[in-house]
């Protein structure tokens, strides 16, 4: 985030962060809240940890809260926090899809589940190719759960 916020301040062109200095700590409250949350998202998927999966439902629960009422994460645009939940609006839904593990429904995390979907589909032209990471991720999970080769 550090690399994207020297980009925002050293090129020409619109701004990812606000302008106003109360957005901007907030945008940069929630970068933090990400990066101090984030990791229990991976832990919840690679090793299966109940005690991640209660954090990240707990993380989602506070995010499904904030986006109440609110299309972003800062104001009434796509911004800095927005980009920096780019691993909860595009890798988590890969990894649910890859391994089973379902976190995020629409009937439990409403207001981020609605935000997900509108950061997946405004951003498509600028994200990986779903298709292709949901397949090397299935491959990956797939091949750690088959045995290893023995005599």
């Amino acid at each position: 985030m550090v690399i994207v916020e020297y980009i925002d301040e050293t090129f020409e062109g619109p701004s990812i962060l606000p302008k106003d200095p109360y957005d901007r700590a907030i945008a940069r409250f929630w970068i933090k809240f990400f990066e101090d949350k984030g990791s229990a998202v991976g832990t919840s998927f690679f090793h299966k940890s109940e005690k991640a999966k209660e954090e990240v439902c707990e993380m989602l629960k506070i995010l499904d809260n904030e986006l109440k009422d609110k299309k972003f994460f800062v104001g009434d645009k796509f911004g800095f926090a927005d980009i920096a939940a780019n691993f909860l609006g595009l890798w988590m839904g890969i990894l649910e899809e890859a391994t089973g593990i379902i976190l995020v429904t629409k009937e439990k995390y409403p207001n981020f589940y609605a935000w997900r979907n509108e950061y997946i589909n405004g951003n498509k032209e600028y994200l990986p190719s779903r298709d292709e990471l949901l397949a090397f991720f299935k491959a990956r999970f797939q091949a750690a759960a088959t045995p290893p080769y023995s005599n």
